[in-house]
């Protein structure tokens, strides 16, 4: 009994190669998954944020932006023709306007900018549902040729299980369970067929974009492999890219590209590998850390701090209408500011002419 009981005792002890071989693991994982929700979230999900807030909110700030910056050329043109007139000096709107655009050079430039990340935002999000639309019916095709397939090996079968219907019906019947494993086998075989990898048959083809891109920057992303060489970074890169656009079969092909060499085939339990294993697990860490911080740095952030203010039809519609009244607002200063550089012109020419006369009659 003693013995038994010292046996039943004895508790396997985990090797240090083993447990930092599955922490190593396990970090890799999440630091994939964690950099594939950093991109999706910024060259996907805030891009078509920003299209959505810009289509119901950013178009009237851009007009109010441009109202505001109009405003203060108007003002600042009007300072300098008061200025001019009160010195007596000659003064043309034209120069005045000149001098204008140099000074607010640089916030037209600004707009400028902004306008055209607008239409940059607005065509990716056109560009990227149109390329979603595309993976989700070649997909369909792709199932919907497994099925066929399915068919006709059902119909080739049927010949051969006519020929022995006579023999089955003498045989005993099958359980139930095992007609439930036949049928499960069903899209397994057409995964094959089609040369479809097995977690392919279930998966939508943004589930599939997701998977590919994670194994492709668990196997190439700096941190989880410290030796990568240009090569690699330059797949990695095109991945990003390909990601980012939801271009699906790039994904397929980068990721058929990849060496599926195992952790345990690159380092041994040797004291020399045991210390690079150490240095790789506190590096993948600490990088999970940094991207942690970064998505929440993210989801702090404009774009996607609005996305609760986005869904939310009355704050939308509250707010359009609050800069649409100012946008009003600012329309009426601009033609009340128009009309007054009018008269300062009109001024500034009668002074010009009268000194232009002086002048002449002095000579």
């Amino acid at each position: 009994m003693a013995r038994k009981m010292k046996s039943a005792e004895i508790i396997p002890v985990v090797s240090e190669y083993d447990k930092l071989v599955e922490e190593i693991l396990e970090l890799e994982l999440k630091l994939a998954a964690l950099a594939e929700e950093i991109d999706d979230l910024e060259n996907h999900v805030c891009v078509e944020l920003r299209a959505e807030y810009d289509q119901k909110v950013g178009n009237l700030e851009y007009q109010a932006q441009a109202y505001r910056l109009e405003i203060a050329r108007l003002k600042r043109a009007i300072e300098l023709l008061q200025a001019a007139i009160n010195r007596q000096e000659a003064a043309k709107y034209e120069d005045v306007q000149k001098r204008i655009e140099e000074e607010y050079k640089e916030y037209e430039e600004d707009l400028h900018k902004k306008a055209e990340d607008m239409k940059r935002d607005s065509e990716y999000a056109k560009r990227r549902a149109k390329k979603d639309q595309e993976n989700e019916e070649k997909a369909e095709e792709e199932r919907r040729a497994g099925r066929d397939s399915s068919k006709k090996k059902g119909k080739k079968s049927d010949k051969n299980e006519s020929e022995e219907g006579k023999a089955k019906e003498e045989e005993p019947p099958k359980e139930d369970s095992e007609e439930k494993s036949n049928d499960s086998s069903t899209d397994g075989d057409r995964a094959e067929s089609e040369g479809l990898g097995a977690e392919r048959v279930n998966e939508t083809p943004k589930q599939e974009l997701k998977r590919l891109y994670r194994y492709i920057v668990k196997k190439l992303h700096p941190d989880a492999n410290p030796d990568a060489t240009e090569k690699e970074m330059e797949l990695l890169r095109k991945a990003q890219k390909a990601y980012s656009e939801g271009d699906l079969e790039t994904l397929r092909e980068i990721a058929d590209q990849l060496d599926d060499t195992e952790l345990t085939e690159k380092y041994s339990d040797t004291p020399e590998d045991l210390i690079k294993l150490r240095e790789l697990r506190a590096k993948l860490a600490e990088k999970v850390e940094v991207l942690m911080e970064h998505i929440e740095e993210i989801k702090n952030s404009f774009p996607y701090n609005e996305k609760d203010f986005l869904a939310d039809e009355e704050a939308v519609a509250k707010r359009q209408d609050e800069i649409a009244e100012f946008n009003r607002v600012c329309a009426d200063k601009i033609i009340e500011l128009q009309k007054k550089i009018l008269e300062l012109s009109e001024i500034a020419e009668k002074n010009q002419k009268e000194a232009e006369k002086r002048k002449r009659k002095k000579s």
